[in-house]
C-alpha cells in the first residue's frame, strides 16, 4: 500500500467523529514503521489541500485547520466497517487451491508454538529420510 494511503487509512481511523479532525502527532505515533519526517510531511504538505504547492504530486485528502490540526476533506471520508489487519491482506491474495482456514489458524500460533510445529516436522522428514 503507498505511504499516502496508509497516513490517509490512519487519518480516518482517528479522526474525531464529530467533526473529521485529526492531530499530525497522533498520525505520527499510529504509523511507528514508518519514517516519522515522511508521515508529516505528507500530512502537512502532499496530502494538504490548503498548503504551498512544493511537490509535484499531490492528493487531496486533508485541510489544515489549526496547529498540528487537519480535517479530513469531504471526498475522501469514510469509515470501515472492520479494521483489515495484514493477515487479511495475506488471505486476500491466497489463490482458491488453498485452504484460507488452515492458514487462518497458523496465524493464531504464537512464535513459540510456530517453532514446536517446524521441529516436529523437520523430526518427521529425518525419520522419513532414515
Amino acid at each position: 500500500m503507498a505511504l499516502h494511503e496508509q497516513i490517509l487509512d490512519a487519518a480516518v481511523a482517528l479522526a474525531d467523529p464529530r467533526d473529521w479532525t485529526f492531530r499530525i502527532a497522533d498520525v505520527v505515533a499510529a504509523l511507528p514503521a514508518l519514517n516519522p519526517g515522511s508521515v508529516r510531511t505528507h500530512v502537512a504538505s502532499r496530502c494538504c489541500v490548503n498548503a504551498p504547492a512544493h511537490h509535484q504530486s499531490r492528493h487531496r485528502y486533508f485541510r489544515a485547520v489549526g496547529r498540528g490540526v487537519y480535517r479530513i476533506e469531504p471526498a475522501v471520508r469514510r469509515r470501515r466497517t472492520r479494521s483489515r489487519g495484514w493477515q487479511d491482506r495475506i488471505l486476500a491474495t491466497i489463490e482458491s487451491g488453498v485452504d484460507p482456514t488452515l492458514i487462518a489458524e497458523s496465524l493464531r500460533w504464537t512464535p513459540t508454538e510456530r517453532l514446536e510445529r517446524m521441529r516436529r516436522a523437520a523430526v518427521s522428514l529425518e525419520d522419513a529420510r532414515a
